[in-house]
């Protein structure tokens, strides 16, 4: 019988509190650690998300405000974070004492600013015992619709060793159907990118064009978002995979997509700001387009679109993206 393993979920927004009770239902040892305290109590209470309806977290799950306590003998640490938040717990985390045989999952989408590192590449540079032990957790994953039981595939990207079969069998199981994909580099950016370009979907909602441009727009934006990932260093065909074109199909036309939905807002002719208000949670899409739009000027890729994505967040024209699809 394989050995039951402890699980610290960093996160207790609505993706992390659905991977952990799917982790619960597999009979992984979980605990969630949430960094705002009010949210922490009120899950550690009514075990209940506001923003999944019916859900409801088992009372094995252990939940905390306190990081050394969450991490304390923890096999695998799964980070689903803001990507704006994952640093700065990476770097509180590594002064702690993790297990030696510790290894970690990333389920957080984005690129840092600054740098233009991916959420692996963060992890492995704050957590230096980590390093050559992170995987990524990714694609098509609205997290009310696994909540629901909804059948959903994933990939597991990162290197291949043999702990990998075991993290891919720590998720693998019920409504997740889990594989490994080797290109990390390649999945974490196309979990990025398409946010940004969900986006741009989300503005031809708003500007009422129909499906043939949005056709036109989600493959303009996979085109766009292989030459990055190519330029990166990732692999060219993981932009065909659940990490690329998939990922991208759902977040760009699905009412459950908060970027999509941002970018309708823009479309109707919302300022970004008063846009924002109205979406309940993080809008990573914004981030990932300005992200984008500095790795294609380093890189010397050419990206019309994501350039006309990123200028309408900042409160350019909307139509901008059609210009940028040749109308």
């Amino acid at each position: 019988m394989a050995r039951q393993l402890k699980v610290t979920v960093l996160g207790g927004g609505m993706w992390g509190c659905v991977l952990a009770q799917h982790l619960a239902n597999k009979n992984s040892k979980v605990t969630i650690w949430e960094f705002v305290p009010q949210l922490a109590e009120s899950l550690k209470k009514t075990r209940r998300h506001a923003q999944i309806p019916g859900f409801r977290l088992d009372g094995a799950i252990k939940v905390t405000n306190d990081v050394a306590v969450g991490v304390k003998d923890a096999d695998v640490l799964l980070f689903v974070l803001p990507s704006r938040a994952l640093a700065a717990t990476a770097k509180n985390i590594q002064g702690l004492n993790l297990k030696r045989t510790a290894v970690a999952v990333n389920a957080s989408k984005g690129v840092e600013p600054r740098t233009l590192a991916t959420m692996g590449d963060i992890l492995e540079r704050e957590l230096p015992s980590l390093r050559g032990k992170v995987w990524t957790l990714t694609g098509p994953s609205f997290a009310r619709e696994v909540a629901r039981g909804v059948p959903t595939k994933l990939l597991l990207g990162g290197p291949t060793k043999p702990i990998t079969k075991t993290l891919v069998a720590l998720f693998h199981g019920g409504a997740l159907n889990v594989s490994h994909w080797p290109d990390r580099l390649g999945v974490e950016l196309g979990g990025s990118l398409k946010n940004a370009i969900a986006i741009g979907a989300g503005i031809l909602d708003g500007l009422g064009t129909g499906a043939n441009t949005k056709a036109a727009l989600l493959v303009q934006g996979l085109s766009e978002m292989s030459r990055l990932i190519r330029a990166r260093g990732g692999r060219a065909d993981t932009i065909y995979g659940l990490a690329g074109l998939g990922d991208l199909i759902a977040t760009g036309t699905s009412s459950e997509s908060r970027n999509r939905g941002f970018g309708e807002k823009l479309g109707k002719g919302l300022s970004p700001k008063r846009a924002l208000a109205q979406i309940p949670t993080v809008v990573e899409g914004i981030e990932a387009a300005a992200s984008a739009r500095e790795l294609c000027a380093r890189l010397k890729v050419k990206a019309p679109l994501l350039e006309a994505i990123w200028r309408a967040t900042r409160g350019a024209p909307a139509k901008g993206v059609l210009k940028a699809l040749g109308f």
